[in-house]
């Protein structure tokens, strides 16, 4: 039988990166994995893989940088790239014109056309044909069996979007796919049971801690616990970015090609990015603890509108990149808040059906502004509400969520301070 082949796997979810190992080693592949473009670069001129699947959407070095580098290197040229993005056909044309893109799959996709296409860039039917089949059984009966056992796994880890079942069995396979740790599982269901606001509500009132995990069809979070209150939380959810530097950058705290410095740095030094930025002197301390603490209530809040899928709260300690965060916030506390957004959220919703809506703002001084006490996000959205740019102009331009853009319209209007053209 020949060697395994071997597949890159570089986006910058740990979600998809934990699942497309699971799906294509159980498919015979020796899986690598990055979680952006400059380990990925790293990782591919270490390993030299047969195939490289490629997120267009990620920190530091994005899709089109590293599809560009690696087109360019004499060692990499002729590897095969598959990319993956949530931005839809016209990317992906544009990856296949530029940098002979074999194919692209738009997030969400099914993982066997993932599998079927890689066995087709690179041959895994030829070698089925030469592995070494059971004695009694044809080799093309032994390939309907693994094909059919392999669409089955394929479509329940998917289709169910890795399901987190109590009984015994399904734990078992958990546990040998390392999706949780063997005895480190908590508790775990189905959302359509219980509500992400019910579930913090118990860890808070049994002073739990850990990771507690949910996986959705459009949302992935993970939130860390510990006694009961939250230290972090992060999402990845399809058109939302929600990256600390991306907020520094966007407050003008660092430049983008600072970044890679403090990056290497904290690599380098084995320490959180944060603690390195403030040794820099980019931000201070209590600046990065405010950044932090947007991130968590703001993936809090889009964690909080899910009402389908699965969630698992494993017994994990906080990871070494926010050992530093000093706040904890009360489950109680940041449920109230985000719940009543949710509720804004919901009606803005039908509100501002129509993206091509203009929103005018009534107030310009800025101190009746100040008066009002607008966040950082607010200001933003009334920045760019100038009579000419569309809702639709704005949630481009702002770069934050289309629900909590028109949330922001509508308590900007219910205070009086927009209307619409």
């Amino acid at each position: 039988m020949k060697e395994k082949r071997a597949v890159l796997v570089i986006d910058d979810s740990p979600t998809v990166r934990r699942l497309a190992e699971i799906v294509l080693s159980q498919a015979g592949y020796e899986v690598y994995t990055a979680e952006d473009g400059d380990e990925g670069l790293e990782m591919a001129k270490r390993v030299h893989p047969s195939i490289i699947l490629v997120d267009f959407l990620m920190p530091r070095m994005n899709g089109y940088k590293l599809c560009k580098i690696i087109r360019s290197d004499p060692e990499l040229k002729d590897i095969p790239l598959i990319l993956i993005t949530a931005k839809g056909e016209d990317v992906g044309q544009t990856f296949e014109e530029k940098f002979g893109v074999l194919h692209y799959f738009q997030k969400p996709f099914e993982p066997d056309d993932l599998v079927a296409k890689i066995a087709e860039v690179i041959g895994t039917e030829q070698d089925r044909e030469e592995e070494v089949v059971h004695p009694g059984i044809s080799a093309e009966a032994h390939g309907e069996n693994l094909v059919e056992m392999m669409e089955k796994l394929f479509k329940y880890y998917f289709e169910h979007e890795l399901k987190v079942l109590v009984k015994n069995i399904m734990h078992e396979v958990l546990k040998e796919t390392e999706v949780v740790r063997s005895g480190g599982l908590i508790f775990s269901g189905e959302l359509k049971n219980l509500s992400i606001a019910d579930i913090l509500q118990f860890i808070s009132m049994s002073a739990l801690s850990g990771r507690l995990s949910v996986i959705s069809s459009n949302l992935n979070a993970e939130i860390y616990l510990e006694k009961g209150n939250i230290v972090f939380a992060t999402v990845s959810k399809p058109g939302y970015r929600n990256f600390l530097t991306d907020r520094l950058i966007e407050a003008g705290k660092i430049k983008f090609e600072e970044i890679r410095g403090c990056l290497a740095d904290a690599k380098k030094q084995n320490l959180p990015i944060g603690r390195v930025l403030v040794q820099k002197g980019y931000v201070t301390e209590d600046e990065l603890m405010v950044f932090l603490r947007q991130l968590t209530e703001d993936a809090i809040f889009h964690t909080l509108a899910v009402n389908g899928g699965h969630f698992y709260l494993e017994d994990s300690p906080i990871p070494l990149n926010i050992s530093d965060i000093k706040f904890r916030i009360p489950i109680n506390t940041i449920i109230l808040d985000g719940l009543r957004k949710l509720d804004e959220s919901r009606v803005a919703a039908v509100m501002f059906k129509s993206n091509d809506m203009v929103p005018v703002r009534l107030i310009t001084n800025v101190e009746v502004l100040e008066d009002i006490s607008l966040d950082e996000k607010e200001l933003k959205v009334f920045s760019l509400m100038d009579g000419q740019n569309t809702l639709g102009d704005i949630i481009n331009k702002s770069r934050l969520d289309e629900l909590e853009v028109k949330r922001i319209c509508y308590t900007l209007q219910k205070i009086g301070l927009m209307k619409i053209k």
